[in-house]
């Protein structure tokens, strides 16, 4: 059975948090192995060391795991923390004293990286964690608070005090950050309903336009007729296409926009592609070809993917390289890249090529190069910018490798899951 990856988004946090995690549990052993460490210290490091050293291998490993590991990761830091102010709190010798004023300092540092790693769950176990401060205090001197007699109970009562105000100030700011992207996941969805809405009241008389152009190609008997019927039957067909990538590169601004992974044949969706642009190629008197190494067949029959957004990345590199090839051949290869184990998408053409100063720019939106052999080429600039999206989304990268005259090759590199 196919295990569920994680996304790209969750995958950089886990990356992140694993290598914080290995930074925290290499510096944790520095400290303990120094000696400047109390009775408390001494116990719990060594746990905390290989709790943390226990999350940065699975993060790094499993980052489906997130948040199981991130709890595991958290409740044991309380734990540590409450250990450590209590065993403090109890020694009322300069050293324990320093021991408590030093976790004092940490504990609004545990605080924040609670609010960074959990999210709207980090509110709870604070002030849990601020509950157990408090039970702990009681505990050890009762509800009378002491005065500067008693330095450690002073220091734990100002600890208290201060404590409140950071978990109510970080909770607002975690609450506010929700609420921006609230608005900004808002103002995407009512600009993709305008869009659609727009697109639909378009694309509604367009479709009458080309079935009213059939019929008119049906009667056109002479040549200048039939040329006129085919302009307006292009300009037709590159309204429609330019409504469909301006609304496909609006919804991917939407931060709310979600792949949707399935278990697909990828060698099966490559060579289907490559067949559907086989009769525009032929029209162009190009030779368009699709290679799949037979040794790698079998593991691109089971890839874990977004499937439509894969078929999307490779028909508007085609339907690029169409665009600019005026003669020769375009060659689409699949297979696994033997460094990385990912899955590699080639589209490779023997068209006019790109310059080098013009290479960063071809995947910025309404960018489109502009050369005199390719004077029929038209689009809305948007076709490569949309690729450049949606690897980005995908945790994938594509890079391009051209020269002017020669042809171009693109490359496209998609974590293999499976």
């Amino acid at each position: 059975m196919l295990e569920r990856p994680a996304r790209p988004r969750q995958l950089d946090e886990a990356r992140l948090i694993s290598w914080a995690s290995a930074l925290i549990s290499a510096g944790s052993l520095i400290i303990w192995s120094s000696g400047l460490t109390t009775t408390w210290d001494r116990i719990g490091v060594p746990i905390m060391v290989a709790i943390y050293g226990l999350v940065a291998v699975g993060l790094w490993w499993r980052p489906a795991w997130l948040t199981a590991f991130l709890f595991l990761a958290v409740i044991p830091s309380s734990l540590y923390f409450l250990g450590g102010v209590y065993r403090a709190g109890a020694d009322h010798s300069p050293s324990g004293l320093y021991a408590l004023a030093c976790t004092a300092q940490f504990m609004p540092v545990f605080y924040i990286a609670t609010f960074v790693a959990l999210g709207r769950r980090a509110n709870l176990v604070c002030w849990l964690h601020y509950g157990g401060l408090l039970g702990l205090y009681l505990l050890s001197y009762g509800s009378v608070l002491h005065g500067a007699e008693n330095m450690s109970a002073h220091t734990w009562a100002v600890m208290l005090a201060g404590h409140p105000p950071c978990i109510v100030a970080l909770h607002y700011i975690s609450t506010l950050k929700g609420r921006l992207r609230a608005n900004e996941r808002a103002g995407h969805e009512s600009k993709e309903r305008f869009l659609a809405m727009l697109s639909h009241e378009i694309r509604s008389p367009l479709q009458a336009m080309l079935g009213s152009i059939d019929l008119l190609a049906l009667k056109a008997s002479s040549p200048p007729e039939r040329r006129a019927i085919d302009r307006i039957r292009n300009a037709a067909s590159q309204l429609d296409t330019h409504l469909r990538d301006v609304t496909e590169y609006t919804r991917l601004e939407n931060p709310a926009w979600r792949l949707k992974p399935e278990a697909i044949d990828l060698a099966l969706l490559v060579q289907d592609v490559c067949d559907t642009f086989q009769p525009q190629a032929q029209s162009q008197q190009l030779k368009l070809s699709c290679e799949l190494p037979p040794a790698d067949s079998l593991s691109l029959q089971h890839v874990w993917t977004d499937g439509a957004r894969v078929r999307q990345i490779l028909s508007n590199l085609i339907g690029n390289a169409l665009k600019y090839t005026p003669s020769g051949s375009i060659m689409v290869k699949a297979g696994v890249a033997p460094a990385t184990g990912h899955v590699q998408l080639d589209v490779i053409d023997t068209g006019i090529g790109i310059p080098n100063e013009q290479q960063e720019r071809v995947f910025e939106p309404y960018v489109r190069l502009e050369d005199a052999r390719v004077t029929s080429a038209e689009g809305s600039g948007l076709g490569l910018a949309v690729v450049k999206r949606l690897v980005d989304r995908m945790g994938a990268t594509v890079s391009l490798s051209s020269q002017p005259g020669r042809g171009s090759h693109f490359t496209v590199i998609l974590p293999l899951q499976g």
